[in-house]
């Protein structure tokens, strides 16, 4: 072999070497620390995005009496391939002057998710959606800072004997002043810290306790809860009341919640859907009449026939050619979603089905 033979291909097999080895050595850098997070976060965000999405569309459909329905996302699985290679070859390697290295480097990435999905059965149907909510369960939402007359205005039925309105058509009526009265005072009450709410569980079942504050408090907070008092027929001696679940009051140390069914609550909460005029005026939907006295209206959905700005809904879905929306920029109706997604998680807690068995195979 000749000097200049041997300077010809010296460097290709130099620069052949050096690309393989530093293709090779990626191969013990591992990828999964470096998309956790950047994987972790976009699930996050999708799946809220499309629990609040699911949220909505029901909200709307209960407007146009279309069933509401529920796909809840049970469980994802994330599964991740790297695989690379490098060889180098020579065919008449030394021998073979006129023949230079050659090299190679392959490579395979794969992105294989697994999403479980899981239609509401008809058991969960029943103790979510029908049932009515218990109190603890709502109570635990005034516990966790919620204001207290938001939470009991929509999810409440009657209150010792004081009944709620409704603008569902079907059991449509004017509630009670002195209902929202109440509401208004636990409202104020609250604001001042002058009333508590305690969870005590037994063997058989979770029972919640109001009480009331008699130390140190202002004259004027005393005088509201005198009228609390007297609103709901309750002793005035008595600190603390058992809050039971029902339509009536057992004694005056008592207090009577007949609470709403989350298919109701959700009812009454579509009365803030904007519907198109031509839908009201082709009776493709029932008129709720927001003016009576009746459940407050939490969220505001805006309806055109064009897509909301990406940055200006807080959730949006398409229906029946029509786009309807929450905007981001009402803090009102954001806080009174939250509320419904909230409550509703409270509400399936107890049946939640357990994803199946998945066995994952290298792809």
């Amino acid at each position: 072999m000749s000097s200049a033979s041997v300077h010809s291909w010296r460097p290709a097999r130099l620069l052949v070497v050096g690309v393989l080895s530093f293709g090779l050595a990626g191969c013990f850098h591992r990828s999964g620390p470096r998309i956790l997070s950047a994987d972790r976060f976009d699930y996050s965000a999708a799946l809220t995005r499309s629990w609040k999405e699911q949220t909505l569309l029901n909200l709307v459909k209960l407007r146009y009496m279309d069933p509401p329905y529920f796909l809840n996302v049970q469980q994802v699985v994330q599964q991740y391939t790297l695989e690379r290679s490098g060889s180098i070859t020579s065919p008449g390697w030394p021998n073979n002057p006129s023949s230079i290295p050659a090299g190679s480097i392959n490579g395979r990435w794969a992105d294989s998710p697994t999403i479980t999905y899981s239609p509401m059965s008809l058991e969960q149907f029943t103790t979510s959606l029908i049932r009515p909510v218990p109190p603890t369960q709502l109570l635990s939402l005034v516990q966790s800072a919620w204001p207290v007359d938001r939470v009991l205005a929509v999810s409440v039925k009657s209150i010792n004997g004081l009944h709620a309105g409704s603008r569902v058509e079907l059991i449509r009526h004017t509630g009670d002043p002195d209902f929202y009265r109440v509401l208004a005072l636990l409202r104020e009450l609250q604001a001042t810290d002058s009333f508590g709410i305690r969870v005590e569980t037994s063997k058989s079942a979770e029972t919640a306790v109001m009480f009331f504050r008699s130390k140190s408090i202002a004259e004027a907070t005393a005088e509201k809860v005198k009228k609390f008092r007297e609103l709901l027929h309750l002793s005035i001696d008595a600190d603390e009341f058992k809050i039971v679940l029902g339509n009536l009051q057992h004694d005056d140390r008592e207090i009577a919640m007949e609470t709403r069914p989350m298919l109701e609550v959700l009812a009454e909460m579509s009365a803030g859907v904007e519907i198109p005029a031509s839908d009201i005026d082709q009776g493709r939907v029932y008129k709720m009449n927001v003016s009576e006295i009746g459940p407050p209206v939490l969220v505001r959905v805006h309806s055109s026939t064009s897509k909301p700005e990406l940055a200006d809904a807080f959730a949006a879905v398409r229906y029946r050619n029509y786009w309807f929306w929450v905007d981001d920029r009402d803090m009102n109706s954001k806080s009174g979603f939250g509320f419904l997604m909230a409550l509703f998680a409270f509400a399936g807690s107890e049946t939640t089905a357990q994803p199946p068995v998945l066995s994952i195979s290298k792809p």
